[in-house]
């Protein structure tokens, strides 16, 4: 016996007809730019505070020495 394959059409999309909307998900390009660019500024003037910190930038050095340490020997091959 044969099994008959029945098919079913799906409606086409809804077109949307309004050319204004809000998008819950971002801005236009123009916000998220001056965002990037306040984020940017903002961050550049933490790095800033941070580098005239003396104690801090010694500690961040030791930090990143160990962490280049780290890496080397996951570059090399050491085991842990």
């Amino acid at each position: 016996m044969a099994i008959k394959k029945t098919t079913t059409k799906k409606a086409p999309a809804k077109k949307s007809t309004s050319s204004v909307g809000i998008s819950i998900l971002g801005g236009s390009k123009a916000d998220m730019r001056k965002w990037e660019i306040e984020s940017a500024m903002s961050t550049l003037q933490r790095a800033a505070e941070i580098q005239k910190n003396a104690k801090l930038m010694g500690d961040i050095k030791k930090l990143a020495a160990e962490k280049a340490r780290e890496f080397n020997n996951i570059a090399s091959g050491k085991k842990f």
